[in-house]
């Protein structure tokens, strides 16, 4: 049992990543119920405005009918209102508290995600993280992000 942060599974959806295969390795594992993989509709929100406002995929219909289409094969759970909590006590952005939160309502052990917050304050909670990003990916990632925004 796994939940998907939404930096990965944006990295899945949107294929001029340097991290799409890798994110797309899981994503394809979830999809295939090779692994029990869930997403929040919170996820589902913070995914779908990194993939129209950051990474500016258009047209719109087809942005929102990938999304459809992927999220229909996962399994989707509420996020858990205790992720505010987490998120004062922790002093992390609210979605990295609500992923936190989520996990722990659900009892979903481990947190797929490459985020610095979720890496360095979920095991506090007893959650597993998992990167599936290489360190090679995740540089290139921070350049290539970078580049983007100029």
């Amino acid at each position: 049992m796994r939940i998907l942060d939404a930096d990965i599974l944006s990295y899945a959806l949107y294929d001029e990543s340097p991290a799409h295969p890798y994110a797309w390795k899981v994503l394809e594992k979830g999809l295939l119920r090779e692994v029990e993989l869930y997403v929040t509709y919170t996820t589902i929100l913070e995914t779908y405005n990194v993939l129209y406002w950051f990474y500016r995929v258009r047209p719109l219909r087809n942005l929102l009918e990938k999304l459809k289409l992927t999220i229909s094969g996962l399994s989707v759970v509420g996020t858990s209102l205790m992720g505010v909590n987490i998120s004062l006590t922790e002093n992390i952005p609210l979605g990295d508290g609500f992923l936190i939160a989520t996990a722990l309502e659900h009892r979903i052990p481990i947190i797929v995600s490459n985020d610095s917050h979720i890496a360095s304050k979920a095991p506090k909670y007893g959650l597993i993280v998992e990167n599936p990003l290489p360190k090679k990916i995740r540089e290139k990632l921070s350049k290539w992000g970078r580049s983007r925004a100029e």
